[in-house]
């Protein structure tokens, strides 16, 4: 009897460390299992802070390079990536019109994807703390992903998010609306899942506007009918290309994925 119950309560033990594995490691109460907002019928926010502030976008070939950027930094000999709360040195001062407390996005250039530009990604903010004859000193702050030397920056904006439903995705009429090709995912993921971000190739160019929502498909053969496996919503627009996040998606969205845009808002 006695074996029997120790059998019994290693076989529970057993039971709940597999389900451990199983989870992923986050808070309880997110890893619920609830009713996705497409169905529920709720408004929820659709674009939020970090889509705005940490996201990456496409810097088209015609457009130039800010011509702000970050010269130095303290302590640059014993680290490459910077933080929050970090110094660096700008190469502009008071006679280009820098003031302290002046606010910049620090953004940085990443992988080239032609025929459309250079990936450019939003790292954090700087904040001017003093100046100098020929150049700014700044403090890093709100740090989505470490800025480095050589880095860019660019005059600060506070942007609005959205407020709304995901529309889902389905089938669609091919010919019923706008459609382009997914040119981008994160170079260390190569490919996108639920909240994770992407680069399309429609933009101001083909009339789309931030908020806009896609629906992405996918052909396991040329020769087959294309499958509705995501949706997405754009975030940010540029001349030919837009940034897009993943709201829901029953595969992983990869460059060359189809999308299409939604005829209704």
């Amino acid at each position: 009897m006695k074996m029997r119950k120790g059998y019994s309560i290693s076989l529970v033990i057993l039971v709940l460390a597999s389900f451990c594995l199983l989870v992923p490691g986050r808070p309880f109460a997110q890893d619920q299992i609830r009713k996705p907002p497409t169905f529920s019928g709720e408004n929820y926010e659709l674009i939020n802070d970090s889509d705005l502030y940490c996201s990456f976008y496409m810097l088209e070939p015609e457009k130039p390079l800010p011509d702000i950027q970050i010269i130095g930094a303290e302590r640059m000999n014993e680290k490459i990536l910077l933080n929050d709360a970090d110094i660096v040195y700008l190469n502009k001062g008071p006679a280009d019109g820098i003031e302290i407390g002046q606010l910049f996005e620090v953004v940085g250039l990443e992988q080239k994807v032609p025929p459309y530009g250079y990936v450019v990604q939003r790292r954090c903010r700087a904040r001017v703390v003093r100046l100098e004859d020929t150049v700014s000193v700044a403090r890093l702050e709100r740090t989505c992903s470490p800025a480095r030397v050589g880095d860019y920056l660019i005059p600060y904006e506070e942007k609005e998010g959205e407020i709304g439903q995901d529309l889902g995705y389905g089938v669609m009429d091919p010919n019923a609306s706008k459609h382009g090709q997914v040119i981008y995912v994160d170079q260390d993921f190569k490919m996108a899942g639920t909240n994770q971000w992407a680069l399309i190739n429609m933009g101001r160019q083909q009339c789309v506007q931030i908020g806009d929502q896609l629906t992405v498909f996918h052909r396991a053969k040329p020769d087959l009918p294309r499958e509705a496996v995501a949706s997405m919503i754009i975030i940010d627009v540029r001349g030919a290309t837009s940034t897009v996040k993943v709201l829901t998606c029953r595969d992983a969205v990869s460059v060359g994925n189809e999308v299409q845009l939604l005829t209704t808002r």
